[in-house]
């Protein structure tokens, strides 16, 4: 069979759905990626988050990641993402206790309110397109919970 006559009939197959099955609406499939990481000059140690979100027809994932010392602690979570209001929550069990994050998604930053045993904070992660060095802290005295970062030149 010929390419050309192929065409038309891949065109009929992609309309076919099973019944009562609709479009799921919402963003691509995929992860989207979210940290303010930034390396204490003194020590080399890593601070700051990381916030990995995977988008999936067969449902959402996301890893809560926190500098600690030369690399990431990970722990998964179980988003709740709304689609219309383009929104993300989430409680991740640490080594510390349970932190709990609610806030919106775009296409520059995740922003909200990220709370733990110490109190609510407000928290603005950006969004990272491509693997890159974390850059180094601003203030040499930054800790995880500052994500300090230097100006990007």
């Amino acid at each position: 069979m010929r390419a050309a006559s192929l065409i038309p009939a891949l065109g009929l197959l992609a309309g076919l759905t099973p019944m009562g099955l609709a479009a799921r609406p919402g963003w691509i499939s995929g992860t989207y990626v979210y940290a303010d990481l930034c390396t204490r000059p003194a020590s080399g140690d890593l601070s700051g988050r990381r916030i990995t979100l995977r988008r999936s027809p067969n449902g959402d994932g996301l890893v809560y990641e926190v500098g600690q010392g030369t690399g990431l602690v990970p722990v998964q979570a179980a988003p709740t993402v709304d689609d219309a209001a383009r929104t993300v929550a989430f409680t991740a069990q640490t080594e510390t206790g349970p932190v709990s994050f609610e806030g919106s998604l775009s296409a520059e930053a995740l922003t909200g309110t990220l709370s733990d045993a110490s109190g609510a904070r407000p928290l603005r992660l950006t969004r990272v397109l491509r693997a890159v060095a974390p850059r180094t802290c601003l203030d040499p005295a930054a800790s995880e919970t500052t994500g300090s970062l230097s100006p990007t030149r």
